[in-house]
């Protein structure tokens, strides 16, 4: 009878700590409404009184036993974050306790080495998604000025299209300006074994006649190579693009 009481109070104490961490995560969700967090606080109240009483009947369970039971406080379980992080789980009912994964510093180095893998892999996913994201920029900076520049004519049907598309183009510029400076704020931490040369899409010629966005020439260093001399005429023309834009909209 001893022993299945125990059991019974470690059952239930579990299954309220479980419970804890389940509304702790709901509470830590950006999405969830402000009425929605005031309950789940009402909840988290009461599941913690609910834990107290649990705790005593444990414990009284835990030093009736032969060998007495580790003893559980308050502190303990309020520090639990993660139900891994449980050590209640040691004692269930097949004695696990010699187990080499119920150590918890064998299971605290086994995470930190499954955290270092992943970052690896992330790392190599990273060396291969910035030269990715960097082209797309550059491509889309090249649609944006292309799509401009072929609304800009004398007829007036097409200038509050081109005024639209400038309006965008130079808002995703100045976002695309502060993502390069994080990249390259990243490639300068050590240990970095990425690229920020972007590449070319496959069936997607370079069109030499439009000119680099600034943050490609001045934040990166890119310059176009090829044809560089029709590339250097024209390297004012978009920054022209939404003056000339405005100008005709308001004639």
């Amino acid at each position: 009878m001893t022993e299945r009481r125990y059991r019974r109070a470690l059952d239930e104490v579990e299954r309220l700590v479980v419970q804890r961490l389940l509304e702790m995560t709901k509470l830590g969700a950006s999405s969830v409404a402000y009425k929605l967090r005031e309950k789940i606080g009402k909840a988290l109240k009461t599941c913690a009184t609910a834990i107290q009483r649990a705790l005593k009947d444990y414990n009284s369970a835990a030093a009736q036993l032969s060998p007495p039971r580790q003893q559980l406080t308050w502190a303990q379980v309020a520090d639990i974050t993660t139900v891994g992080g449980f050590d209640l789980l040691r004692d269930t009912r097949s004695d696990i306790r010699k187990l080499e994964w119920a150590n918890p510093e064998h299971r605290e180095a086994t995470l930190l080495y499954l955290g270092i893998s992943g970052h690896n892999e992330e790392i190599k996913r990273l060396n291969f998604e910035i030269p990715r994201l960097l082209t797309f920029m550059i491509d889309d900076h090249a649609d944006y000025v292309r799509a401009i520049r072929s609304h800009i004519s004398p007829s007036v049907s097409g200038l509050p299209l081109a005024h639209e598309l400038s309006t965008q183009w130079q808002l995703r510029t100045n976002i695309n300006c502060c993502i390069v400076e994080q990249l390259v704020r990243t490639s300068r931490l050590s240990g970095f074994t990425g690229s920020l040369l972007p590449s070319e899409r496959e069936g997607r010629e370079v069109d030499y006649s439009i000119c680099l966005p600034d943050w490609a020439t001045d934040t990166l260093g890119l310059e176009i190579v090829d044809d560089f001399d029709e590339a250097e005429e024209t390297q004012n023309m978009d920054d022209d693009l939404v003056d000339c834009v405005m100008d005709q909209l308001f004639i």
